[in-house]
């Protein structure tokens, strides 16, 4: 079920917004810094730092002027800055302390303080991070292998004990060397100590003010979706590949079931599509207001031009919370001053003046290289500004009063339910989806809050809010009136096991069979009704809402005719099966096949001859 008030929302994600109080920069950079910035983090001088996938790591000065700290690095996905003259890198084989002793500006000195997992030449095995808590500890996360790769792997040409066994289903992602998808702690000694288990590529990794472990990890092979994942020790997040290096665990007697039964749910689900697809490193406004009305929210980038914000809370003893767009996918700045943000956006961090830096990352599909900046002009446009949970429902805050008479309306609040399958497959559909009733909204006096009391609410689902009529007290929409909340746990406790998840039922493969058999009675114009409702849900975040795409990634339908020049069978193939060299997923898992012929009508009317 995709609403129509969902369908406005998602076309107001793409479109221009009239949004004030925030400007986009571009941060202009030397020829010699050859871009893919994986790492951004500032000194606590001001100083910015960046690293790239070329392994460089670049530092710029108060004043704009860069300098080559370090090179000769294998990807370097994270660093932390201890000052002007001292960063910790997180690089493919190991964690290094890069030093410069002789003031020279350049470092002179790396320290291996840790490295204990194993490393192959797949060209997808990286070491994410980086953070560094109270105690002097570094945590990151130990990537998965990707089947991208189809160079075979030998005993002699890796470190580590290879191990090419599988557990339960095969996957596009595995684990055959020590440590692969797997959490970790280093401490200052070098001791490593593996913390969490089941991840797959969770590109972003984030210590929050409190010291809480988080990770954004990356939709995919038993990941329905992007999001935060609290990480503590013991945890299982999801994908089974990282089991077998686990001490005790019997990979003979395991099941699909154990596994979803051990699964911990992500804190806050990024639905894939409205929320983005492919999510990047978290980061917590801690600027005590330099960058507006967020104060201690987070913030990620998404690949797809896109930024969410999130706020979490504590029910019943974890964490959960909710998530909203940002800044959107915008073919023009009209929805704030200055550039439009770049695709590739995967890096993060806020800057003692209050900015948030952005690095973007070409090289993993539809990306591009360079470095942005979000600044605050002082202007506080009007958001909901949070979403908690009640006993009944949720309280929604807002940024700015808001109308009486809208804010009093139950029709103008729109909620929708959902879930997803836990699955070895790419992804998931959203299941078991449900409009719930609003039985009422209390609004408080000042106009700044409203709790919707639901005819029901149930834990493990996904909560979408739709407030798209509700206008402020000066007659304005809302700049994003759109929001997802993730109910693992009621505030009574009640909880259900695998979290937004669960385990698809004996016979709904038939299902989609007869999914696909009703395309044929559906008329031309319902197909591609129908299609255009896929395509803005899943497919606008790469192919752009006029269909062009992004140079060197998603295909470009509109000026590219050899595009849309082949058969059905063959473009329907490549929307099931995905494209990995060019960052397209496969939707075989995600979208039925009446709705991959639905999307692909709409694509061939919307894009293609007349």
């Amino acid at each position: 079920m995709i609403s129509t008030v969902r369908l406005l929302l998602l076309s107001a994600l793409i479109a221009p917004l009239a949004r004030a109080g925030y400007r986009i920069e571009n941060i202009p950079r030397p020829a010699e810094l050859r871009g893919g910035i994986v790492g951004v983090a500032c000194s606590p001088a001001g100083t910015l730092v960046v690293t790239t996938r070329y392994g460089e790591v670049w530092m710029r000065s108060t004043a704009g002027a860069w300098r080559c700290f370090a090179r000769g690095l294998s990807e370097p996905l994270g660093l932390v800055v201890e000052s002007d003259t001292v960063v910790y890198l997180a690089h493919r084989p190991e964690l290094l302390k890069a030093a410069d002793t002789d003031g020279d500006g350049r470092a002179d000195t790396f320290d291996a303080l840790g490295g204990q997992w194993g490393i192959s030449h797949n060209y997808h095995e990286f070491f994410y991070g980086l953070r560094r808590d109270s105690a002097g500890n570094f945590l990151g996360v130990i990537s998965n292998s990707s089947s991208g790769d189809k160079l075979p792997i030998t005993p002699g040409e890796v470190r580590g004990r290879l191990d090419l066994s599988t557990i339960l289903e095969t996957t596009g992602q595995y684990s055959t060397l020590p440590w692969r998808g797997w959490a970790v702690k280093i401490g200052p000694d070098g001791k490593f100590t593996p913390l969490a288990s089941g991840f797959r590529q969770p590109n972003g990794v984030g210590l929050s003010p409190e010291g809480e472990f988080f990770v954004n990890e990356n939709q995919g092979d038993y990941k329905p979706s992007c999001g935060l994942l609290h990480v503590a020790p013991g945890d299982f997040h999801g994908h089974v590949a990282s089991l077998k290096w686990a001490p005790g665990f019997d990979a003979k007697t395991f099941t699909t079931e154990q596994a979803w039964q051990r699964y911990k749910s992500p804190a806050v689900v990024f639905p894939h599509g409205p929320m983005g697809v492919s999510g990047g490193e978290i980061v917590w406004d801690t600027t005590g207001g330099k960058f507006g009305p967020f104060a201690g929210q987070v913030f990620a980038g998404d690949y797809t031009r896109f930024v969410v914000r999130a706020t979490l809370e504590k029910v019943a003893g974890e964490w959960q919370g909710v998530c909203f767009p940002f800044l959107g996918r915008n073919e023009t700045p009209a929805y704030t001053s200055g550039e439009k943000l770049l695709a590739g956006i995967t890096r993060s961090a806020f800057a003692p003046d209050g900015c948030l830096c952005l690095g973007a990352a070409g090289g993993w599909g539809a990306g591009a290289d360079g470095l942005q900046r979000v600044v605050w002009d002082g202007q506080v446009s009007p958001e909901i500004h949070d979403v908690k949970l009640t006993d009944r429902g949720f309280r929604l805050t807002f940024t700015q009063p808001m109308s009486a008479a809208t804010l009093a309306a139950a029709a103008n609040f729109e909620v929708n339910r959902f879930r997803y399958y836990y699955q070895h497959k790419y992804g998931s559909p959203w299941v078991d989806e449900a409009r719930v009733a609003v039985r009422e909204v209390r609004p408080t006096a000042d106009g700044r809050a409203a709790e919707l009391v639901l005819a029901e609410l149930q834990p493990g689902f996904v909560y979408e809010l739709s407030v798209a009529a509700l206008r402020t007290a000066d007659h304005q929409p809302l700049a994003n009136p759109l929001a997802y909340y993730t109910a693992n746990r009621l505030l009574n406790g009640e909880r259900t096991v695998g979290g937004t998840t669960r385990l698809p039922r004996l016979g709904e493969a038939a299902a989609d069979a007869k999914a696909a058999a009703a395309v044929a009675t559906t008329s031309p114009a319902e197909l591609v009704a129908a299609g255009e409702k896929i395509y803005r849900l899943y497919c606008v975040a790469c192919h752009q809402p006029d269909g062009r795409g992004v140079p060197g990634g998603a295909a470009n339908f509109r000026d590219d005719p050899t595009r849309l020049a082949k058969p059905d069978a063959e473009l329907l193939k490549i929307i099931s099966d995905g494209n990995e060299q060019k960052g397209m997923p496969a939707f075989g898992a995600i979208a039925t096949a009446g709705q991959r012929k639905a999307v692909l009508a709409y694509i061939r009317a919307a894009f293609g001859e007349k």
